[in-house]
């Protein structure tokens, strides 16, 4: 009898609050097996390897994944999910203690990762076997994986945070947790396959276009573009290059920004014009999605 009250009253505060503007209702994401799947028909598919890594640090090179999520769907053209073909998570253990922001975070400890190793060989070829694979904030996972499994160097990856327009898309922000609550979604916890399980639900959302997220952002991944160095840039020039859309490569020292190959000649004039009008040369490099995010 609880338990019929219990959801005779959620059913009544739902049915209440659909139509009124000032409340929200956020649902928990579903678990791989309850996962709402995409009639298969006749294809093309393509495989995509979804995943999440949490680390003892920022720093690739001096800290260490700790929690790697992997899962494995087959999509349609549109980017619809058809199978979840498998998952996986494993803990690491990092041989140094977990600093505290890190477990206040993860919730992960010295203790649940003591003794913990992951068969490298078989997650490499797993995620190698995929035809894309993609992460929120792609770069940083990238750098771990790629420390860890240097076999995965130079595959094609999508970034699901900077390869799709969410504004254009009629979204605010691009942080993961933000933009899973305006698809009307919520998770509760911060680890590799919760970020993973809460990333799918993201990439499955369908647009007005038609096509999910996840197909646009494909589409957008595959693109070829240039990557725009403003060589020499003077440093009192640096307010108008971050207002432009530049951004600063502490490693290289120079300010740079991605753009399509149909925008060099402007984005040119803008530098010659406004911050390098007597040199040097700007320096341009093709990127595709075998070396972006890297």
């Amino acid at each position: 009898m609880t338990d019929i009250i219990k959801t005779a009253s959620t059913e009544a505060v739902t049915c209440a609050c659909a139509n009124d503007p000032d409340t929200k209702i956020l649902r928990r994401v579903s678990s791989l097996s309850d996962f709402p799947l995409a009639p298969r028909g006749n294809g093309p598919w393509r495989r995509v390897a979804v995943l999440d890594v949490e680390s003892t640090g920022t720093d690739p090179l001096t800290d260490e994944i700790i929690d790697i999520a992997v899962v494995i769907l087959v999509v349609d053209a549109d980017g619809a999910i058809v199978e979840i073909e498998s998952a996986g998570q494993a803990l690491r253990d990092p041989g140094v203690p977990i600093p505290e922001a890190i477990t206040r975070l993860t919730g992960i400890t010295d203790e649940d990762v003591a003794g913990k190793t992951i068969d490298l060989d078989r997650l490499e070829r797993r995620i190698a076997n995929a035809d894309v694979r993609i992460a929120h904030n792609a770069q940083f996972d990238i750098a771990f994986v790629e420390n860890l499994m240097p076999g995965l160097a130079e595959l094609p990856w999508a970034c699901s945070m900077r390869d799709f327009d969410w504004i254009a898309a009629g979204f605010d922000g691009r942080k993961l947790g933000h933009l899973l609550m305006q698809i009307r979604r919520y998770h509760d916890a911060h680890r590799a396959m919760a970020d993973v399980v809460s990333l799918i639900h993201l990439l499955a959302h369908r647009l007005p276009s038609g096509m999910t997220v996840m197909g646009e952002l494909l589409v957008n991944a595959r693109l070829d573009t240039i990557r725009f160095e403003a060589t020499g840039a003077p440093f009192e020039k640096r307010g108008l290059l971050k207002s432009r859309g530049y951004r600063w490569d502490a490693a290289k020292k120079v300010w740079w920004i991605e753009i399509g190959d149909d925008d060099y000649a402007d984005e040119q004039l803008w530098l010659r014009r406004y911050i390098s009008p007597y040199g040097p040369s700007p320096r341009a490099l093709s990127i595709t999605w075998h070396q972006r995010h890297r």
